[in-house]
């Protein structure tokens, strides 16, 4: 049964959750912690609780703590970290449900087994689990048939990090195999130290989980290029900036890290593709690509040229080619999008509800005071004045856009009288409604995040 952060109250007999009486046991902090005497030091005791094997005291630490994010490390006398016990993790995942006070769980060097990824998984699909965020670092899997969990609705970051070399076995692709279907997923970190990425499968994931927004990716070798005779197929980031140059993935950040920053072969390959990748994608807003250095004067003429073209990226770097400034494309591209900011959506949305039903000859006057700062008085009540009865193919574009961004906002931080209110209105002015497209947004996101009372009776069929 799970607990309630109403009243955290110490089990007043933890002496008779140990287990194994390890001499790690016997520390004074411990000893304190065991007879309650003092209020418990959480990083150094969960140390000592997961070196002796105690997974019950381990449990009652972090519902004292109220620790909301947890890490499951073992280390041995030297502090270099080793497998966890045997049972550690499937001890927690089995009473999870008594500390839901966790929302980010990491896990350093576990064997996942098909029994541990099965409680996983029933974690993962208790529609009660608090659990956000998840990292797994030097983890393997018992072998290459362990199914990890298929289904995640509350998972909205995933880290995979591999620094040892895992041999023969490719757990992170065994791993990204399973994600398409984790329909909260936002954010996905991949990190590989001895062995390049495969991007033949991170491209894949991509296409069947549009949800993901940021991908962070960073490996220590880079990749053999094309016409090399190691050159594989499936290591090529071209694979992925291919899918974005045609905007086959609505990603809008993106971190390409490879360390080994002197290969020029890679770097000019790289670059090229990155330079095509600009010239046409519409989505990316943030690129990061640290360690790869610009390499001849060319191929940076043709990433400028690329840039000029862009018109969503909006930050870039490392700027050590360009004087350590932004580049001029993606100053103008900022102008260019400042109206995205959350309260001139916001603002423009609350214009937007007061100008449809005020008289014509009022709504100017009204439409300045409006909005939140003075930015926003400027511009969002007279923009919307213009464009709330507009039938200009261009204007109905923006005010759909709009509208559509602030009805996420208000479901995203769970407003629902406000979305209620825009949604009714709109629904009151089928001329001013949502484009079906953006419809479609507000509607898959009311569902990812389980908000569809958020939305008019029968908008959602």
């Amino acid at each position: 049964m799970k607990r309630s952060n109403a009243s955290i109250v110490a089990n007043p007999k933890r002496r008779s959750l140990i287990l194994h009486h390890h001499e790690l046991l016997n520390d004074p902090d411990v000893v304190a912690f065991l007879d309650n005497t003092h209020k418990p030091f959480y990083e150094g005791l969960m140390s000592q609780l997961i070196q002796a094997n105690e997974p019950a005291l381990m449990l009652e630490l972090i519902w004292v703590t109220q620790r909301n994010a947890v890490t499951l490390r073992n280390s041995d006398i030297l502090e270099a970290t080793v497998a966890l016990p045997d049972g550690m993790l499937e001890y927690l995942l089995q009473n999870i449900d008594q500390v839901p006070c966790i929302t980010s769980l990491t896990v350093q060097v576990a064997m996942l087994s098909p029994a541990c990824c099965a409680l996983l998984q029933t974690v993962l699909s208790d529609p009660t689990c608090t659990l956000t965020s998840l990292t797994f670092m030097n983890c393997s899997f018992a072998d290459a048939q362990v199914q990890f969990p298929l289904h995640a609705t509350t998972i909205h970051t995933l880290e995979w990090i591999e620094t040892v070399v895992q041999g023969a076995a490719a757990p992170m692709d065994q791993m990204l195999s399973a994600l398409p279907s984790w329909s909260g997923l936002e954010i996905l970190r991949l990190v590989k130290r001895e062995e390049p990425l495969n991007f033949a499968v991170i491209t894949q994931l991509l296409v069947h989980n549009p949800r993901i927004n940021l991908l962070y990716l960073m490996c220590h070798t880079a990749p053999a290029a094309p016409g090399d005779p190691a050159y594989q197929p499936q290591q090529d980031p071209a694979l992925l900036l291919n899918l974005l140059r045609n905007d086959q993935t609505p990603l809008k950040r993106l971190t390409l890290h490879v360390m080994d920053a002197h290969n020029d072969a890679f770097n000019q390959h790289f670059l090229q593709c990155l330079s095509q990748c600009l010239a046409t994608n519409t989505t990316l807003e943030s690129l990061e690509v640290p360690g790869i250095q610009m390499c001849a004067q060319a191929v940076q003429d043709q990433f400028n040229a690329s840039l000029n073209i862009n018109h969503s990226l909006i930050a870039l770097g490392p700027l050590e080619a360009f004087n350590d400034q932004v580049p001029p494309a993606a100053r103008r591209n900022q102008r260019q999008r400042w109206w995205f900011t959350q309260d001139f959506v916001l603002g423009a949305a609350e214009a937007f509800l007061s100008l449809i039903a005020l008289p014509k000859d009022l709504k100017t006057l009204v439409a300045g005071p409006l909005a939140s700062t003075p930015a926003e008085r400027a511009c969002s009540g007279p923009l919307m004045a213009l464009i709330c009865k507009s039938t200009h193919q261009s204007a109905v574009k923006l005010r759909s856009a709009g509208l559509k961004e602030a009805a996420l906002i208000y479901i995203r931080t769970n407003d629902r009288p406000r979305c209620r209110e825009l949604l009714d209105a709109l629904l009151q002015h089928p001329q001013l409604n949502l484009l079906p497209d953006d419809k479609r947004q507000v509607i898959e996101y009311a569902r990812m995040r389980s908000r569809l009372n958020f939305l008019p009776p029968g908008y959602a069929q």
